[in-house]
């Protein structure tokens, strides 16, 4: 039946059609690739959790509700496979959420850019230190000091 469609279109249908399915092929392979390059680019130990306490937190602030904090925890815990704990802000002026820790910077880094791109405007990164270990607090300091400039209502 398909074949004897086929025949009753004109040259000019069957290049049309020869031409829409070359396209779709190649959106089909393009989107393909874009899985396939989604896929091999996320290692699976991307978001390593430091068990001794040590590495890096991404602390989420402007938090204004408890809901909302839980809500972010538990997409990152599904989405991610990443612990985080929910912390008030003294005064009652919110609540921040720290993720990880994680064992490496670049984890980190790669957490606060996605939060950022999914809004969250207040989100910095602390080192935790080892127990005995003092770390280099002028860092943390001006870490901590850029998320202070504004509060966000998520």
């Amino acid at each position: 039946m398909m074949i004897r469609a086929l025949n009753n279109l004109t040259i000019r249908d069957k290049r049309a059609l020869a031409i829409f399915a070359g396209m779709a092929l190649l959106c089909s392979l393009y989107f393909a690739s874009g899985i396939l390059v989604t896929y091999v680019s996320s290692p699976a130990n991307e978001f390593e959790i430091a068990r001794d306490g040590t590495g890096y937190t991404v602390r989420v602030l402007g938090l204004q509700t408890y809901a909302a904090a839980e809500q972010l925890g538990t997409a990152l815990l599904e989405q991610r496979q990443v612990q985080s704990k929910i912390e008030a802000i003294p005064a009652n002026q919110g609540y921040v959420l720290k993720v990880g820790p994680f064992v490496r910077r670049e984890a980190a880094e790669t957490m606060t850019s996605e939060l950022h791109n999914s809004g969250y405007n207040i989100v910095n990164i602390v080192e935790n230190c080892a127990p005995g270990n003092d770390c280099d607090r002028g860092t943390q300091n001006a870490i901590e000091a850029g998320a202070d400039r504004g509060k966000t209502e998520q």
